[in-house]
Protein backbone atom coordinates (compact mmCIF):
# COMPACT_ATOMS: atom_id res chain seq x y z
CA UNK A 1 0.00 0.00 0.00
CA UNK A 2 2.89 2.37 0.72
CA UNK A 3 4.06 1.90 -2.86
CA UNK A 4 0.58 2.70 -4.20
CA UNK A 5 0.39 5.77 -1.94
CA UNK A 6 3.72 7.03 -3.24
CA UNK A 7 2.60 6.47 -6.82
CA UNK A 8 -0.74 8.14 -6.12
CA UNK A 9 0.92 11.19 -4.61
CA UNK A 10 3.27 11.33 -7.60
CA UNK A 11 0.20 11.75 -9.83
CA UNK A 12 -0.16 8.32 -11.48
CA UNK A 13 -3.91 7.70 -12.11
CA UNK A 14 -3.64 3.90 -11.97
CA UNK A 15 -1.90 4.12 -8.59
CA UNK A 16 -4.49 6.63 -7.39
CA UNK A 17 -7.29 4.22 -8.30
CA UNK A 18 -5.61 1.23 -6.63
CA UNK A 19 -4.83 3.27 -3.51
CA UNK A 20 -8.47 4.41 -3.41
CA UNK A 21 -9.60 0.76 -3.61
CA UNK A 22 -7.36 -0.09 -0.65
CA UNK A 23 -8.69 2.84 1.37
CA UNK A 24 -12.25 1.76 0.58
CA UNK A 25 -11.55 -1.73 1.93
CA UNK A 26 -10.22 -0.14 5.12
CA UNK A 27 -13.39 1.92 5.50
CA UNK A 28 -11.58 5.21 4.83
CA UNK A 29 -14.19 6.18 2.27
CA UNK A 30 -13.80 9.95 2.39
CA UNK A 31 -10.09 9.65 1.58
CA UNK A 32 -10.84 7.04 -1.05
CA UNK A 33 -13.27 9.37 -2.80
CA UNK A 34 -10.67 12.13 -3.11
CA UNK A 35 -8.28 9.71 -4.80
CA UNK A 36 -10.99 8.31 -7.08
CA UNK A 37 -11.63 11.90 -8.21
CA UNK A 38 -7.95 12.45 -8.97
CA UNK A 39 -7.82 9.14 -10.88
CA UNK A 40 -10.95 10.13 -12.81
CA UNK A 41 -9.53 13.51 -13.74
CA UNK A 42 -6.40 11.69 -14.90
CA UNK A 43 -8.46 9.50 -17.24
CA UNK A 44 -8.25 6.17 -15.40
CA UNK A 45 -10.92 3.71 -16.67
CA UNK A 46 -13.67 3.09 -14.13
CA UNK A 47 -12.73 5.98 -11.85
CA UNK A 48 -15.70 8.17 -12.80
CA UNK A 49 -17.94 5.20 -12.05
CA UNK A 50 -16.41 4.90 -8.58
CA UNK A 51 -16.84 8.62 -7.93
CA UNK A 52 -20.47 8.33 -9.00
CA UNK A 53 -21.00 5.22 -6.88
CA UNK A 54 -19.75 7.06 -3.80
CA UNK A 55 -22.13 9.97 -4.37
CA UNK A 56 -25.03 7.67 -5.29
CA UNK A 57 -24.64 5.63 -2.10
CA UNK A 58 -23.44 8.43 0.15
CA UNK A 59 -20.07 6.76 0.78
CA UNK A 60 -17.51 9.21 2.15
CA UNK A 61 -19.72 12.13 1.20
CA UNK A 62 -23.31 13.33 1.30
CA UNK A 63 -25.57 11.59 -1.19
CA UNK A 64 -25.92 13.58 -4.40
CA UNK A 65 -27.86 11.72 -7.06
CA UNK A 66 -27.61 14.43 -9.73
CA UNK A 67 -23.82 14.55 -9.52
CA UNK A 68 -23.65 10.76 -9.41
CA UNK A 69 -25.60 10.58 -12.67
CA UNK A 70 -23.17 13.04 -14.28
CA UNK A 71 -20.28 10.79 -13.23
CA UNK A 72 -21.93 7.67 -14.65
CA UNK A 73 -22.54 9.50 -17.92
CA UNK A 74 -18.88 10.54 -18.08
CA UNK A 75 -17.85 6.91 -17.60
CA UNK A 76 -20.21 5.80 -20.36
CA UNK A 77 -18.81 8.44 -22.71
CA UNK A 78 -15.49 6.63 -22.32
CA UNK A 79 -16.99 3.13 -22.48
CA UNK A 80 -20.70 2.84 -23.43
CA UNK A 81 -20.80 -0.70 -22.01
CA UNK A 82 -19.12 -0.12 -18.64
CA UNK A 83 -20.97 -2.56 -16.38
CA UNK A 84 -21.20 -0.64 -13.11
CA UNK A 85 -22.13 2.66 -14.72
CA UNK A 86 -24.84 1.00 -16.83
CA UNK A 87 -26.34 -0.69 -13.76
CA UNK A 88 -26.37 2.32 -11.47
CA UNK A 89 -27.48 4.77 -14.15
CA UNK A 90 -30.29 2.34 -14.92
CA UNK A 91 -31.21 2.25 -11.24
CA UNK A 92 -31.22 6.05 -11.17
CA UNK A 93 -33.76 6.11 -14.01
CA UNK A 94 -35.79 3.26 -12.47
CA UNK A 95 -36.37 5.25 -9.27
CA UNK A 96 -36.07 8.76 -10.66
CA UNK A 97 -32.97 9.55 -8.63
CA UNK A 98 -31.20 12.63 -10.01
CA UNK A 99 -33.11 12.24 -13.29
CA UNK A 100 -36.80 12.01 -14.22
CA UNK A 101 -38.16 8.49 -13.76
CA UNK A 102 -37.85 6.74 -17.11
CA UNK A 103 -38.39 2.98 -17.27
CA UNK A 104 -37.35 2.79 -20.92
CA UNK A 105 -33.91 4.19 -20.14
CA UNK A 106 -33.70 2.13 -16.94
CA UNK A 107 -34.33 -1.05 -18.91
CA UNK A 108 -31.92 -0.03 -21.67
CA UNK A 109 -28.96 0.59 -19.36
CA UNK A 110 -29.47 -2.36 -17.02
CA UNK A 111 -30.14 -4.73 -19.92
CA UNK A 112 -26.91 -3.53 -21.57
CA UNK A 113 -24.95 -4.63 -18.48
CA UNK A 114 -26.85 -7.93 -18.44
CA UNK A 115 -26.29 -8.60 -22.13
CA UNK A 116 -22.69 -7.42 -22.46
CA UNK A 117 -21.32 -8.69 -19.15
CA UNK A 118 -23.81 -11.38 -18.07
CA UNK A 119 -24.42 -9.11 -15.08
CA UNK A 120 -27.20 -10.37 -12.80
CA UNK A 121 -26.98 -7.32 -10.51
CA UNK A 122 -30.09 -5.71 -11.99
CA UNK A 123 -32.18 -8.71 -13.06
CA UNK A 124 -34.86 -7.93 -10.45
CA UNK A 125 -35.40 -4.52 -12.05
CA UNK A 126 -35.48 -6.09 -15.51
CA UNK A 127 -38.02 -8.66 -14.31
CA UNK A 128 -40.30 -5.91 -12.99
CA UNK A 129 -40.08 -4.06 -16.29
CA UNK A 130 -40.89 -7.13 -18.36
CA UNK A 131 -43.68 -8.24 -15.99
CA UNK A 132 -45.40 -4.86 -15.96
CA UNK A 133 -44.52 -3.65 -19.45
CA UNK A 134 -42.49 -0.78 -18.06
CA UNK A 135 -40.18 0.62 -20.74
CA UNK A 136 -40.29 -2.65 -22.69
CA UNK A 137 -43.10 -4.81 -24.10
CA UNK A 138 -44.89 -6.88 -21.47
CA UNK A 139 -43.33 -10.35 -21.62
CA UNK A 140 -43.95 -12.88 -18.85
CA UNK A 141 -41.47 -15.33 -20.33
CA UNK A 142 -38.69 -12.74 -20.16
CA UNK A 143 -39.79 -11.78 -16.66
CA UNK A 144 -39.46 -15.40 -15.52
CA UNK A 145 -36.06 -15.72 -17.18
CA UNK A 146 -34.83 -12.72 -15.22
CA UNK A 147 -36.40 -13.98 -12.00
CA UNK A 148 -34.62 -17.32 -12.41
CA UNK A 149 -31.29 -15.47 -12.38
CA UNK A 150 -31.92 -13.73 -9.06
CA UNK A 151 -29.58 -14.68 -6.23
CA UNK A 152 -31.55 -13.13 -3.36
CA UNK A 153 -35.08 -13.35 -1.95
CA UNK A 154 -37.63 -10.61 -2.55
CA UNK A 155 -41.40 -10.69 -1.81
CA UNK A 156 -42.22 -8.88 -5.05
CA UNK A 157 -40.31 -11.54 -6.97
CA UNK A 158 -42.39 -14.22 -5.21
CA UNK A 159 -45.55 -12.39 -6.25
CA UNK A 160 -44.46 -12.27 -9.90
CA UNK A 161 -43.49 -15.95 -9.89
CA UNK A 162 -46.78 -16.88 -8.25
CA UNK A 163 -48.81 -14.87 -10.74
CA UNK A 164 -47.03 -16.44 -13.70
CA UNK A 165 -47.25 -20.03 -12.42
CA UNK A 166 -50.87 -19.80 -11.29
CA UNK A 167 -52.01 -18.39 -14.61
CA UNK A 168 -49.67 -20.37 -16.86
CA UNK A 169 -48.20 -17.33 -18.61
CA UNK A 170 -45.14 -16.74 -20.77
CA UNK A 171 -44.75 -20.36 -21.83
CA UNK A 172 -44.88 -21.62 -18.23
CA UNK A 173 -47.17 -24.60 -17.66
CA UNK A 174 -50.09 -23.64 -15.43
CA UNK A 175 -49.42 -24.84 -11.89
CA UNK A 176 -51.83 -23.26 -9.42
CA UNK A 177 -50.40 -25.10 -6.43
CA UNK A 178 -46.88 -23.80 -7.07
CA UNK A 179 -48.27 -20.38 -7.87
CA UNK A 180 -50.15 -20.22 -4.56
CA UNK A 181 -47.02 -21.30 -2.68
CA UNK A 182 -45.09 -18.39 -4.16
CA UNK A 183 -47.94 -15.96 -3.53
CA UNK A 184 -48.01 -17.01 0.13
CA UNK A 185 -44.23 -16.51 0.36
CA UNK A 186 -44.78 -12.92 -0.76
CA UNK A 187 -46.14 -12.20 2.73
CA UNK A 188 -47.80 -8.81 3.12
CA UNK A 189 -47.63 -7.90 -0.55
CA UNK A 190 -51.00 -6.36 -1.44
CA UNK A 191 -50.64 -7.58 -5.02
CA UNK A 192 -50.06 -11.13 -3.79
CA UNK A 193 -53.04 -10.99 -1.42
CA UNK A 194 -55.29 -9.80 -4.22
CA UNK A 195 -54.07 -12.54 -6.55
CA UNK A 196 -54.52 -15.21 -3.85
CA UNK A 197 -58.18 -14.22 -3.56
CA UNK A 198 -58.74 -15.73 -7.03
CA UNK A 199 -57.90 -19.27 -5.85
CA UNK A 200 -59.36 -21.77 -3.40
CA UNK A 201 -58.64 -25.28 -2.19
CA UNK A 202 -61.27 -27.97 -2.91
CA UNK A 203 -62.49 -30.54 -0.40
CA UNK A 204 -59.97 -32.91 -1.94
CA UNK A 205 -57.08 -30.54 -1.23
CA UNK A 206 -56.53 -29.34 -4.78
CA UNK A 207 -55.98 -25.66 -5.53
CA UNK A 208 -58.30 -24.34 -8.26
CA UNK A 209 -59.28 -20.98 -9.69
CA UNK A 210 -62.43 -19.33 -8.36
CA UNK A 211 -65.11 -18.63 -10.95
Amino acid sequence: QDLYKIGAEAGHPIMQAIYADDLTKEGRKKEALSWYKKAAEGGHPGAWYNVGRCYFNGEGTAQNDSYAVQCFEKELERDPFYEGACNLLGKAYFFGRGVPLDYEKAYKYIYTAFKMHDSTWGVFYLAQCAFNGWGTPLDYGMAMMFLDKMTFHNPEADYMRGYIYARGLGGVTEDIKTGVEYLKKAGNSENAKEELSHYKKTLFGKWVRRF
